[in-house]
């Protein structure tokens, strides 16, 4: 390989070809770049023709250093003087082959016959970041293009090559993922290291994360501490019309819900009036990330975490736009190629139409996610749902025929009573052929004028309380944090994009999903059948923030990404932001410091006495360890103990048995698969704990 670059930079001497480095975010996307520009020659860790260099990089390379890295040796969490505030540094991450793959992409970024880089990220703030701090780290002073990738297509790939950007147009995307990296790490650290330090205890946190478990707690505790209360409704169903009353009558009122059953009980019920009207229907908006993750959880239930690797395979593999958008709309010069994916659909149902979806207004870095020209095989059940989804949605905003709605309001009194029966039915399908929306209000068939009799009851109900969180309603709260309703929104589409652009949201489309998983991963909450739980891990993380004074919840939150959307936007220098970013972690230290709180160890059960210190045995989530381990005892058992080829689980009873020095009884498979079970018990080897196998209880050979 080497002789090979010797001989190629010989010839560039005399008068070879000047190339062009592209750096792809990933292998996946160099692979696609490769496809898309013709015949490359493989190489260890690049491709190369007579034009192009294309290599890559495994996502983030680099990562910033941490607080053992800055003090130069292990530092005991309890001797941190916070807040911590570094002159921050990046580092190549210790990864298996990123320091590898680095090394290869400062080769090429040095190569004589390289007077082009192309930052090839994905399209956005995190792609742009991890792509130009490995041409930073070059410290090659070289022209650098960006090639922006809103798809993934062959086509479109070879259209954006010859629409290369200068990269300085994104220096802003970049200063936000610099600040953001910035910002989430000083919070993140020095919150984790104070909540942990302060209750004995590991509690991980972070800014987002923060306010998340926080709406998750909020809804639990209103379940939990809900009393439910009775009320009464009066009804009347006869001759398969049902009238209900909407007032709502509360206990103290029962007397006066009954006078006014028997009032109304002496009327009969008259059609005043049946009023018709046609409507035209408009479809659903195209879908942003977490519409469609919302609109997967909820008819296919699909969880976001699953939804999103999915919906990011699809985008690399060409079939849809790139995903992690925050905006239902699309840019107003993308008409010819809303066109061209009409025709390639080759429906006749469908038709281009200039509608208010072609809104600049409305978006901030990407538009809405749709297909592409290229038309998929070979996917999987879960591909095809998705795909489809949002396939068919595309379609319903360029289907030919209207949609109209025929909708009827029958008015009917009874005494001073007024009731209002309303229904739809479908008069022109349109749309409604790629959108599962159902009308399932049937009238009863009534005519002006019509009579009949009523059999008003006082009917008992009883308060339901407030339902779970689900990963839908979850997905719009962080979208949109203030609004009213968590169905609704806001008042106005408009006010939502105006608030979403100046950054009243919390965390981002790109980034929520994983922080979600993550908060599920550290015990904070559970996710069941679509619907979040708190988890005891997650109730303490609330009272201990609460304790300390410690806010960081949804209007905190939202100042903090009000900020990075100024550094995004160039209103704000990323000195400015860690500026303020300082000033909180000071007023939150100063604060906590004067405040004492009983640790969370010492809740915590004891199951036995150490064999070795004394000191009370207590449980994590991976084994059984010493309380006296900041003393330096090392004792522990592991939960899961290799045993030779096998995998052995220790029970919390089991644990207690030989801490007690008791035997155990634990199953085992023989060479030949069969199962027996045998006697064991504990042994210490210095720092090690290890088990010793005993007699057989019932080998069955």
């Amino acid at each position: 390989m080497g002789s090979i670059n010797i001989v190629k930079n010989i010839l560039f001497e005399i008068g070879g070809n000047m190339k062009k480095l592209i750096i792809a975010e990933k292998p996946s996307l160099a692979m696609n770049v490769v496809r898309a520009l013709g015949k490359f020659e493989k190489n260890e860790g690049y491709f190369e023709n007579e034009k192009y260099i294309v290599s890559f990089a495994y996502g983030h390379l680099f990562k910033l250093k941490d607080i053992d890295d800055y003090m130069g040796h292990k530092t005991l969490w309890s001797d941190i003087e916070l807040p911590f505030i570094p002159e921050f540094e990046f580092r190549v991450k210790k990864d298996k082959g990123v320091k590898e793959q680095f090394s290869i992409l400062k080769k090429l970024m040095q190569r004589k016959d390289v007077d082009e880089i192309i930052n090839c990220g994905d399209a956005d703030r995190e792609g742009q970041l991890i792509v130009d701090l490995i041409i930073e780290n070059s410290h090659e002073n070289k022209s650098i293009k960006r090639l922006w990738l809103p798809e993934q297509t062959e086509q479109s790939i070879r259209r954006e090559m010859n629409n290369l950007q200068d990269n300085k147009k994104y220096k802003n995307l970049y200063n936000e993922g610099l600040a953001r990296t910035y910002m989430d790490w000083l919070l993140g650290i020095n919150l984790t290291v104070l909540l942990t330090v302060k209750s004995s205890s590991l509690f991980k946190a972070g800014r987002v994360l923060i306010p998340i478990v926080k709406y998750i707690y909020d809804r639990d505790m209103k379940i939990k501490n809900f009393v439910p209360e009775k009320y009464y409704m009066l009804e009347s169903e006869t001759n398969g019309v049902k009238l209900v009353m909407q007032k709502k009558y509360n206990q103290d009122e029962l007397l006066q819900a009954k006078e006014k059953t028997e009032r109304l009980n002496q009327f009969k019920a008259k059609v005043i009036e049946i009023e018709n009207k046609q409507i035209k229907k408009t479809p659903p908006k195209l879908f942003s990330l977490s519409k469609l993750q919302g609109k997967l959880s909820k008819e296919f239930k699909m969880n976001f975490d699953k939804s999103l690797k999915i919906i990011q395979e699809l985008y690399e593999k060409g079939y849809l736009t790139y995903p992690r958008t925050n905006t239902e709309y699309l840019a107003v010069n993308e008409k010819d190629r809303v066109r061209e994916i009409i025709n390639s659909l080759n429906n006749k149902k469908l038709e281009f139409k200039d509608n208010k979806l072609f809104n600049d207004s409305k978006i901030e870095s990407h538009s809405a996610i749709t297909i592409t020209t290229k038309m998929p095989n070979n996917l999987s059940e879960d591909e095809e749902i998705i795909y489809n989804t949002v396939k068919n949605r595309f379609m319903a905003n360029f289907t030919k025929e209207d949609t109209i709605i025929n909708q009827t309001v029958i008015k009917i009194n009874v005494g001073e009573e007024e009731f209002h029966l309303k229904g739809e039915s479908v008069e022109k399908i349109g749309f409604l052929k790629f959108e599962n929306i159902e009308f399932k209000n049937k009238l009863p068939n009534l005519k002006a004028g019509e009579e009949f009799d009523v059999n008003f009851n006082t009917i008992e109900r009883i308060t339901t309380p407030p339902a779970k969180v689900t990963e839908e309603t979850l997905s719009n709260y962080l979208k949109n944090p203030f609004s009213k309703d968590e169905k609704q929104e806001y008042e106005s589409d408009e006010e939502v994009y105006k608030l979403m652009l100046e950054g009243v949201e919390i965390g981002t489309e790109a980034t929520r999903t994983g922080i979600i998983q993550n908060a599920i991963k550290v015990g904070y909450l559970s996710l069941k059948k679509q619907s979040f739980s708190i988890e005891e891990k997650g109730i303490k993380l609330i009272e201990l923030l609460d304790k300390l004074n410690i806010d960081l919840y949804k209007e905190k939150n939202v100042e903090f990404s009000k900020s990075l959307k100024k550094v995004s936007n160039g209103k704000q220098t990323i000195n400015e932001l860690l500026k303020n970013t300082e000033e909180e972690l000071q007023k939150i230290v100063k604060i906590s410091d004067n405040t004492e709180i009983e640790t969370f160890q010492s809740q915590k059960e004891i199951i036995g006495k150490c064999p070795k210190c004394g000191g009370g045995i207590l449980e994590n989530s991976k084994s059984y360890y010493c309380s006296n381990y900041k003393l330096g005892c090392k004792f522990g058992i592991w939960k899961e103990i290799k045993y030779f080829d096998q995998k052995l689980k220790i029970s919390k009873s089991n644990a207690k048995k030989l801490i007690n020095g008791e035997k155990i009884v634990l199953k085992l498979k023989s060479k030949t698969g069969k199962e027996y079970e045998a006697y064991f018990t504990m042994k210490i080897n210095g720092d090690y704990v290890n088990l010793e196998k005993g007699k057989f209880v019932n080998k069955k050979e």
